[in-house]
């Protein structure tokens, strides 16, 4: 990894912490209390030690060739900790040699048990043949009784070029007592809060202090010479006291930072789009989430074995391609489709200004289109959710495997989902649109498939099909999907039929709105329930699409101008606006738009990750407590800044949902104000949040490493997101790495892509 990228990381400062105090909790040179477990052994060994630890280290040995082991093996030791207090630490510490030829990192787990059985696992990524310095901070983690660390790579599989045969040496694990992070909150500290990635020339540009500290700032450019200064306006209120700074009248592009008392930023852009580097890494990164090639850095050309089965007929399609989706190197048609589309429209709006950038989108959606042209069945089935999930060798040992009745990790059903198929229409007629003075042959496969999805996608709606793994979608969303896929249709072929389908479901995107104010304490409308009969309110706890029925509606507007029902359609998304003016400011100084709507007896159970379907009244007591730490909107109805979530909480991509119908509305309605709404949800992602991090690794400045399991840090990569903890309606970015929260997710890129089209001018 680049040195500076390194330095400007999180992790950087997180080593050169001062250590207080410290106590060696296992000594490999004299203790042999440790316990192996999984699959391998573990041996004390002299050949590998890390200098100042004594002349032993504890070693664990492992084979990786484990195709179709399921779940995906480990190979660790645990040692039993005699109930004690660890009250005066707040760090665990001990490196770790990994010992290979041919990987290009290990996904390793390291935790901690107390009495209550409560766990604390830190998953770095740890780079072969070096040692690894594996620490983290546990402030938070109840540990006056702790009886257990375990820690050890998961095997995940071997690629054809590496030695299966791999050695893990240990050095002595050590508690250490650090400074700890400020990681839950809205409190700044001695932080200043700013995008680092930059501001618009014609937008607002605001940064953040606490109100403890100096009360007004300068802004200095490259040169080092004062071009502003004023004194920062203090808000207080339910967030706390803080010094706002406004330059927003600094017109002039160049580079420039903050002082403010004894601290100061680093140098950021004002330009008239400062977002350009974040796009390019976005894109770099979505390059190394390819599958099926090679990715110098990353992998070699992966997962050659894995076939999708068509459930009727057996028919088998290879799924490689595309991207991988996440950390768990699986991936998905929605994710994949919406990749796709952002980054076409992203590629269309650049065009005229920086043809470069705009060709490498362009490339980079190609092959994620070509995924979705070879993983279509021809009958509405395709590969929809493909779990990967190993390395392989890349042969297939028996060709029974590929067989319906034999259970093989080489493998996924096809399964028919008309939102699915509607997303995937829409992907592909994007393409057909942008390629078709490029080329002609890849532009009409891309419209012919693209009108076979669609019409497979409102057949399977008619008759009430949905995806076993998904579930039956909401109305509006779902809806939304199609009317966006016709109109994109209709503007191609200019077909009427492709119209009058996209008006008829417009219509039931309009049913699922609230249009009327309702008797609330504090009544709000234009937001959208799950369906018509507005039994549920729309709402998303990890994959976010509220977007959908704003841009279906906002695209049916823009290809029919003209027709009759136009000021219906109009009239929905200026309510959706209202909605949001009515909301923008309930999150200030930070200008974080708040997430749902919630009402305890109008919770939908089936919209959540569940890990145990046996505990749901527990559940619902949960995410009672939960809604109640809302805003209050009326007695049963409260206005969450951020999603209730049972498993699956970190929220960068329902977030960016709702930004992408924000910026969509910016440019339908030529809405300054939604332009900066939308821009103030990027800057919270980029730097402008209570923690002073970006959350894109490599951007900016003191981004925490992020969970990528496959690989090492991914330049450009976004998580999941920030997260809450229990039932506090509060962010919450512990230094502590594992999924969800902290794994690299392309569906969080999709997003901040299709937002930053709409912001290119």
């Amino acid at each position: 990894m680049d040195n500076i990228i390194e330095r400007n990381s999180a992790s950087w400062r997180w080593e050169n912490k001062t250590v207080f105090h410290a106590r060696t909790v296992y000594d490999c040179s004299i203790d042999r209390s440790a316990v192996f477990n999984g699959q391998g052994e573990m041996l004390y060994s002299q050949e590998v030690v890390k200098e100042g630890f004594g002349s032993t280290s504890l070693m664990l040995k492992a084979n990786t060739d484990i195709q179709d082991v399921r779940p995906r093996p480990a190979c660790r030791f645990s040692l039993a900790i005699n109930h004690e207090n660890w009250q005066s630490f707040n760090r665990l510490s001990v490196w770790v040699y990994p010992k290979s030829q041919g990987f290009i990192n290990f996904y390793f787990h390291a935790a901690i048990t107390n009495k209550e059985n409560q766990n604390i696992v830190h998953a770095p990524s740890l780079i072969p043949n070096q040692w690894n310095h594996v620490f983290f901070e546990f402030p938070d983690f109840v540990r006056e009784d702790i009886i257990g660390i375990s820690m050890g790579p998961l095997l995940m599989g071997c690629p054809p070029e590496a030695n299966p045969e791999v050695a893990f040496y240990f050095s002595n694990i050590v508690l250490e007592q650090v400074s700890p992070d400020y990681d839950f909150g809205w409190d700044l500290e001695e932080r200043i809060a700013y995008c680092h990635s930059g501001y618009f020339l014609d937008a607002e540009k605001k940064a953040l202090v606490a109100a403890s500290q100096a009360s007004s700032f300068k802004l200095l450019n490259e040169q080092n010479e004062i071009v502003f200064s004023q004194p920062g306006r203090l808000i207080d209120n339910e967030y706390g006291q803080f010094w706002e700074f406004d330059f927003s009248t600094v017109q002039k592009p160049g580079l420039y930072k903050i002082q403010t008392g004894n601290k100061e930023t680093a140098l950021f852009p004002i330009s008239s789009f400062p977002y350009r580097e974040a796009l390019w890494k976005s894109v770099h990164f979505l390059k190394s989430l390819r599958c099926g090639c090679e990715i110098k850095g990353v992998h070699s050309a992966c997962h050659l074995t894995h076939h999708t089965i068509h459930p009727l007929d057996g028919r088998l399609i290879g799924d490689w391609g595309g991207w991988h989706d996440a950390g768990d190197v699986s991936q998905f048609a929605i994710c994949t489709a919406e990749i796709v589309h952002a980054l076409l429209d992203c590629a269309e709006k650049l065009g005229q200004h920086d043809e470069e950038l705009s060709e490498m989108l362009l490339d980079e959606a190609r092959h994620g289109a070509n995924w979705l042209l070879k993983t279509h069945f021809g009958d509405g089935y395709r590969s929809l959710a493909v779990l990967y999930s190993i390395w392989t060798s890349n042969q297939i040992k028996s060709a029974d495997l590929l067989k319906m009745e034999t259970p093989t990790t080489i493998k996924n059903v096809a399964e028919n989902g008309p939102f699915e198929n509607f997303l995937a229409s829409a992907a592909l007629s994007a393409c057909a649109k942008m390629f078709q003075k490029r080329d002609d042959i890849f532009a009409h496969y891309c419209l012919r498939i693209a009108k076979a999805d669609f019409a497979f996608g409102v057949e399977g709606l008619k008759k009430g099909l949905f995806t076993r793994r998904w579930g039956r979608g909401p109305l509006a969303q779902v809806s939304g999907a199609l009317v966006l896929a016709a109109s994109q249709l209709y503007e191609l072929t200019k077909d009427e039929k492709y119209l009058d389908v996209a008006v008829l479901s417009a219509q039931e995107v309009m049913d699922c709105q609230e249009v009327n104010l309702p008797n609330w304490q504090k009544p709000l409308r234009g937001f959208f329930y799950e369906d018509s009969d507005h039994k549920h309110y729309l709402s998303y706890e990890h994959r976010g699409h509220e977007q959908s029925p704003i841009t279906g509606i906002i695209k049916l507007m823009a290809v029919a101008p003209h027709h009759p029902q136009f000021s219906k359609w109009k009239q929905t998304v200026t309510l959706y606006q209202e909605y949001i003016e009515k909301t923008k400011d309930f999150i200030l100084p930070y200008g974080l738009l708040p997430a749902h709507i919630y009402e305890k007896d109008k919770i939908n159970l089936d919209r959540f990750t569940l890990p145990n379907r046996d505990l749901l009244d527990s559940y619902l007591r949960q995410l009672h407590e939960q809604i109640e730490t809302g805003i209050a909107l009326d007695d049963e109805v409260f206005l969450r800044r951020f999603p209730i979530a049972i498993q699956r909480r970190g929220f960068h991509a329902t977030l960016l949902s709702k930004t992408k119908a924000v910026s969509a509305i910016s440019q339908s309605l030529n809405s300054a104000r939604m332009r900066q709404v939308a821009i103030n949800q990027v800057e919270w992602i980029l730097g402008k949040n209570p923690f002073a991090t970006s959350t894109m690794y490599g951007e900016g400045y003191n981004y925490h490493p992020l969970y990528v399991a496959f690989s090492q840090q991914l330049l450009g990569a976004l998580p999941v997101g920030i997260k809450t903890k229990g039932s506090a309606d509060v962010p919450y970015w512990p230094l502590v790495n594992n999924a969800v929260y902290k794994e690299v997710w392309g569906h969080t890129t999709a997003k901040f892509l299709w937002v930053l089209a709409d912001l290119l001018l």
